[in-house]
């Protein structure tokens, strides 16, 4: 989130030596330097434009005396092989080069190239004293960073230049307005998905285009085919989703230079499947994505206006490039929640160890939780938070006495009210959690009733979350059918005669009617 907020305050601002600025004030929240630095390519010079560090055992260093040549030490060589480098002890480091007014000191560097498309158009340093100060993730966290910058600087670069040229300003100070609002739109996309939709509703938007199509390969070995499209019919949209072309004839077509290229009616005649129409002319702008995938925008306009528009192919390429970077910001975005969603389950089932049962049953219900809500239609957002309210409906348990939770036969009152504060203290435990945030309503609401004699706050029918309401029924039937310490396990039979019966007064009847309908088919794929 903090990225994404850093990347928007970057693609507000049209001065170079500013995004430097906020890039090392900013960069300070995420990463501990002692020392950060922002160069700009000049020809063959680095020329620093940002600067900002602790001095003291850095002697007389400023801004002044980091000037270097491409090639030339540490920053340099990032320049020079457009490679990031994590130098862990920079003192005895081959290439390093010394700056001049500094005493020899133990530190540690990462250089990360600022690149836009093939090209190095600048250099990101940060620096920090001792040895061994960094790793790979904040390598990974600075190239993320790195990539949004890069369309910053090269944008504000553009802005700059052509200002100054007032002859040909105009075509690309609107080629540099429409890229930095193509990429503010993109910023904000975190999923693949969300971000190939956005790339071919902007790109028709952008370039007048009568039609727009992403791509992509899922690896090197498997078909290209079909993410996103816009302005095609009913019937065409049918016809693409049924196309695909394997990786001999994707590099065929794709595997060239990353400029974009036109192909003529008579050229899409040639390839299986295109459009064959007569009256448009396809534009391609490869993509080269990462593990070797490969992937295009096609974009189809009447015959005549992409052939005659210069300006249309360059903000093609710019496009291309700014759709490149936001698709591998959401693979590393989901990375990342893949990550965090493994973390958390972890910690579900740490913090659970004391109650076997509540373990296996959180994940249980995940997994039938989500069947339910994808068939109830739920939205990407509600299926998410599904996912983790499922996760952690039980995790206020750990504020359960275990006398209580493992007590071998029924509640006293006094017991009951105890067990029944559950949910209010998970909502707590989840409450210092920015991430869960949407999550705390979901996990207090789990025990609500459809009738409102539920618990914690009587809420009852539409007031109860639909996460909720779908736990709450997953919740019941995975309780019934498995062993606890006051009573056996019901059959599956019974179990379902229950919740049937207990429809639009304890049930959500609705999400009743699914989950039987979906239970026979999970249960013989995951057994309670």
């Amino acid at each position: 989130k903090m990225l994404q907020s850093l990347a928007g305050k970057l693609n507000r601002l049209n001065n170079v030596r500013e995004i430097g600025t906020v890039m090392v004030n900013e960069l300070r929240l995420l990463i501990d330097y002692h020392n950060c630095r922002v160069y700009f390519a000049e020809g063959d010079d680095l020329v620093p434009v940002a600067f900002k560090g602790t001095l003291g055992a850095y002697g007389e260093e400023n801004v002044e005396n980091l000037w270097c040549k491409v090639g030339e030490g540490i920053t340099g060589r990032a320049a020079a092989t457009g490679k990031s480098l994590l130098i862990n002890d920079a003192l005895h480091c081959e290439f390093a080069a010394d700056v001049p007014g500094t005493d020899d000191i133990d530190e540690s560097i990462i250089a990360v190239p600022l690149c836009y498309g093939s090209r190095v158009i600048g250099v990101l340093v940060i620096s920090k004293l001792g040895v061994d100060q960094f790793d790979e993730d904040d390598v990974r966290l600075l190239e993320v960073l790195a990539g949004h910058a890069s369309v910053a600087l090269e944008n504000a670069r553009l802005y700059e230049s052509q200002r100054s040229e007032a002859e040909n300003a105009k075509d690309s100070l609107e080629i540099a307005n429409a890229l930095l609002e193509v990429s503010r739109e993109l910023a904000t996309a975190e999923t693949l998905d969300e971000v190939v939709t956005r790339v071919v509703e902007l790109t028709t938007r952008t370039l007048g285009a009568t039609r727009a199509s992403v791509w992509l390969q899922e690896s090197e070995v498997e078909d290209l085919s079909v993410r996103a499209m816009h302005g095609h019919s009913d019937e065409e949209r049918e016809r693409l989703r049924g196309l695909s072309y394997g990786p001999t004839t994707t590099r065929q077509l794709l595997d060239r230079p990353a400029e974009p290229f036109l192909l003529s009616p008579d050229e899409l005649g040639t390839i299986d499947g295109a459009y064959a129409g007569g009256d448009l002319t396809f534009a391609v702008a490869p993509l080269k994505l990462d593990a070797r995938r490969l992937g295009c925008i096609a974009v189809g306009a009447p015959v005549g206006e992409l052939e005659s528009s210069e300006r249309k192919m360059r903000l093609l390429a710019g496009l291309a490039h700014q759709a490149k970077l936001a698709i591998a910001n959401a693979g590393s975005f989901q990375s990342l929640e893949d990550t965090f969603l493994s973390t958390i389950e972890a910690l579900a089932n740490a913090l659970e160890a004391n109650d076997a049962y509540t373990s296996a049953h959180a994940r249980w219900i995940k997994e039938m939780a989500l069947g339910v809500g994808r068939e109830l239609g739920l939205d990407a957002k509600s299926l998410k938070r599904l996912e983790l309210g499922a996760i952690f409906h039980d995790i206020g348990k750990i504020g359960i006495p275990s006398s209580v939770l493992a007590k071998p036969g029924p509640l006293t009152f006094a017991e009951r009210e105890v067990m029944e504060t559950h949910p209010e203290l998970g909502e707590k435990i989840l409450a210092p959690i920015a991430r869960l945030h949407d999550v705390r309503e979901v996990v207090r609401h789990c025990h609500e009733r459809w009738d409102g004699t539920g618990y914690p706050d009587g809420m009852e029918g539409e007031q109860i979350p639909i996460e909720s309401r779908v736990i709450f029924v997953c919740d019941a039937f995975h309780a019934m059918t498995t062993d606890r310490p006051y009573r056996p396990r019901l059959t599956v039979d019974e179990a379902s005669r229950r919740l049937h019966e207990a429809s639009g007064t304890q049930f959500d009847p609705r999400v009743v009617d699914i989950f039987l309908r979906l239970m026979p088919a999970a249960l013989s794929a995951h057994p309670v």
